[in-house]
């Protein structure tokens, strides 16, 4: 007897993972996150949209706690919708999401696969500052892995863009040149290089 019973649970565990496997199918598609600089940006379609009636957004940074970060009501569209949603709280190096569906016609949810985003990477010992502390001009270099485009800010300690601009920058050593204005007054400033795959920051000195 008890082993009848254990292969019914078996049974019926294999039979529920594969029905949510063909809900997930069936219902979601494109599940993904695009990372920029200030948020995840996730986005979905729905192929049943009419038979969905809200969804939850959950997040974890470690694969096994996952908390509810926003709930999404349906939209009244029939068939294909597309859901979008910026989360902006991206501290962490790892992040996984996953959808859990709430289904109109059953008292029944199911979850979609998870994705995993992972943060640019981060660097404080590639920027090279020269003449630190710096006078009229703002000379540095640093080490790139290809031609590509870089995004240069300089902030203050408060937290306010004084430099924003954008260079092309060469595989290997870069020397570049930044023209400090009137609004430097002498303190302390932060350094930020940003491509596609690297983030590296590094402070200086205006005399």
């Amino acid at each position: 007897m008890k082993k009848i019973i254990t292969l019914l649970l078996i049974s019926f565990s294999i039979t529920t993972q594969s029905l949510n496997a063909q809900l997930d199918l069936a219902f979601i598609s494109n599940f993904s996150a695009n990372p920029t600089n200030s948020c995840n940006r996730l986005s979905w379609t729905i192929a049943s949209n009419q038979s969905i009636s809200s969804f939850e957004l959950e997040k974890s940074t470690n694969g096994k706690d996952f908390k509810t970060i926003t709930v999404l009501t349906a939209t009244e569209k029939f068939n294909t919708e597309n859901y979008t949603y910026a989360d902006t709280a991206i501290s962490a190096d790892k992040i996984m999401y996953r959808l859990r569906l709430l289904i109109k016609s059953s008292q029944n949810d199911f979850y979609s696969r998870i994705i995993l985003v992972q943060s640019k990477m981060k660097l404080d010992d590639n920027i090279k500052i020269i003449e630190n502390p710096v006078r009229n001009n703002l000379f540095f270099n640093y080490n790139s892995t290809k031609v590509q485009e870089a995004d240069i800010k300089v902030y203050s300690l408060a937290g306010k863009i004084l430099v924003n601009q954008k260079i092309s920058s060469f595989k290997g050593n870069n020397l570049i040149t930044i023209p400090l204005n009137s609004g430097f007054v002498p303190g302390m400033y932060i350094l930020e290089i940003n491509t596609d795959i690297l983030n590296q920051t590094t402070k200086f000195v205006k005399q």
